[in-house]
């Protein structure tokens, strides 16, 4: 008898609010005979429950201070500019790290933040936010050859093309595309490489939720009314992927496996994007330039945001880069930086702002003595003294319409996380009542603090969903149990339950547990008897992006609404 197997497929942004009905009409019959026939329940996200810390959170099995991601950015070292995160930034031995390492056969498709593909036993094609398809993005790198002998065709996120006649139903298409890549080159390794553990995520789940959200409920005679089936039908797509996988699987008789279905946080409708930056100046904790110089600036930003705005509209992907290989990176990081510095931080009065906020979810920094470069705020009495005042103020954001209260709780640092990286985090970090409502870092001291909108900065994709925290958790294999309803699941415990089933070492670093209750109670005995030993953490230094690269991304988040 082989060693046990494990298959994750990942469905980035699903939620059972939208599969168990759309299963019970039969429109999703492979997932819905998954949870027929094994565990299932809802899977609770990081704080923020955004696709970088919580996909990096699952599959190292450690808090975001022991991994040490925090957002799709972060602030540059003595600089106020941002720059994108990636695989580099994390701190922790992945799962993929893991296995290799105990000589395991690994084989990871599309899994965010595994971009730059860290050295495996096995394939790595690495997934968002990774710039471009090239020689860079598989481990190792001949495989290129073959990944597009598979699918010529092949790529990581679909451009919106604004210009397009009908440019929602091309991206709806583009969507399920997406989704027939990852199914397409996930069977061809299935059939031609030997594995242990294998993972693929599928985005366009996430992405069609993000753009389409406003279109279920369409009537006849609306605009939207010929989009109404465009998160069914990527959901559909995504279901018959799934089913032919396991099918595959299926064949291998003498070959245990296990399999997952999981996702990084749930989905909704969006209702306010909430400028934080722009609260915080109402508040007195932020400062923006002086009057005359600001709408200076102001009038500097609109022209700018103009310009971006034409150059992804009109500008198809393929043209931007040779645009940037034409301008040369030199050229071309002096543009970018411009205008980064003109979209983000011009407008900031630094030496009067004593808190600011930074990224996607509700992330909120001090603007700290000895740690920020202008930084006004000393440690000690007057930083804790600030972060309560904070933390009070925000206790009375209210709903402009209802007049209801929209934070459930604001964090310290200190309160969620643990570990070597807890200095990276934000200081206090919002957990907001309702994710509708979605904070964000946007320095303009004009946008309104409550902004409803269906459009985000520099982009013609509409933005009418946002994420949740409550992600979905299918499991089946050998000794689950057959149509158990998981309580109280986390994105922590995916990790050492994969370890367990391969039979490989548990790891004292892991912050997740087993997931126990999936198992018939004779199985848990066995799994859990593998002996502990200590994880390695990863060097940083080890994986850098380009400037260039970076830019590219920044693309991607902002057009996803993320900054």
């Amino acid at each position: 008898m082989e060693k046990n197997r494990v298959l994750i497929i990942g469905l980035d942004g699903a939620t059972f609010d939208l599969i168990r009905p759309w299963a019970d009409q039969g429109y999703l019959p492979n997932l819905q005979s998954l949870m027929t026939q094994g565990a299932w329940g809802e899977m609770r996200s990081t704080i923020q429950p955004i696709t970088a810390p919580a996909w990096t959170t699952m599959i190292t099995g450690v808090n975001q201070g022991k991994h040490g991601l925090y957002d799709f950015v972060r602030r540059k070292t003595d600089s106020y500019s941002m720059e994108v995160t990636n695989a580099s930034h994390v701190n922790a031995p992945t799962i993929f790290d893991l296995a290799s390492r105990q000589k395991k056969r690994v084989i990871a498709i599309n899994v965010p933040y595994t971009f730059p593909p860290r050295p495996v036993n096995g394939i790595c094609i690495g997934g968002p936010f990774a710039p471009v398809v090239s020689p860079e993005l598989v481990h190792p790198s001949e495989f290129f050859t073959r990944l597009k002998e598979i699918a010529p065709d092949y790529f990581i996120l679909p451009d919106y093309e604004a210009t397009h006649a009908d440019p929602m139903a091309e991206y709806a298409r583009r969507l399920k595309k997406e989704v027939e890549l990852r199914e397409r080159v996930s069977l061809a390794l299935m059939n031609s490489e030997e594995w242990d553990l294998f993972m693929v995520v599928i985005m366009a789940t996430d992405e069609v939720q993000h753009a389409f959200w406003h279109c279920m409920d369409a009537k006849p005679g609306e605009p939207e009314y010929p989009y109404r089936n465009a998160i069914r039908d990527v959901y559909q797509r995504a279901d018959e992927a799934i089913g032919r996988l396991l099918e595959h699987i299926k064949q291998d008789h003498d070959k245990p496996t296990y399999s997952f279905v999981v996702s990084d946080h749930g989905f909704g409708h969006s209702k306010y994007m909430i400028n934080l930056n722009r609260w915080l100046m109402e508040k007195g904790f932020m400062a923006f330039q002086p009057a005359d110089g600001f709408r200076l600036g102001a009038t500097k930003r609109k022209v700018v945001k103009q310009l971006a705005t034409a150059y992804r509209r009109y500008l198809p992907s393929r043209v931007r880069e040779v645009l940037r290989k034409r301008m040369g990176n030199q050229a071309f990081e002096r543009m970018k930086g411009e205008i980064e510095s003109t979209l983000f931080t011009s407008g900031v009065d630094w030496l009067t702002t004593r808190v600011y906020a930074l990224g996607a979810g509700g992330n909120l920094f001090v603007n700290l003595r000895g740690r920020e470069p202008q930084g006004i705020v000393e440690p000690g009495t007057e930083y804790e003294n600030l972060r309560n005042e904070v933390i009070q103020a925000l206790q009375e954001l209210k709903d402009p319409e209802s007049g209801d209260t929209l934070v459930a709780r604001t964090y310290r640092r200190e309160d969620l996380y643990q570990g070597p990286y807890v200095e990276r985090a934000p200081d206090l970090i919002i957990q907001w009542k309702d994710y509708a409502n979605w904070g964000r870092g946007r320095y303009d001291s004009h946008a309104p603090v409550f902004e409803s909108h269906k459009k985000i900065d520099f982009t013609e994709i509409p933005l009418t969903g946002t994420h949740r925290p409550e992600g979905i958790l299918i499991a089946n294999g050998p000794g689950v149990e057959a149509g158990v309803h998981l309580q109280g699941r986390n994105l922590l415990d995916i990790a050492p339950t994969v370890l367990s089933l391969l039979e490989l070492p548990g790891y004292q670093a892991l912050d997740g547990h087993f997931l126990q209750a999936a198992f018939k109670p004779e199985m848990v005995k066995d799994i859990l008897r593998t002996p502990t030993v200590e994880g390695q953490p990863v060097n940083e230094a080890d994986y850098q992006f380009t400037q260039e690269e970076s830019e590219i991304i920044e693309e991607h988040l902002r057009s996803m609404g993320y900054l």
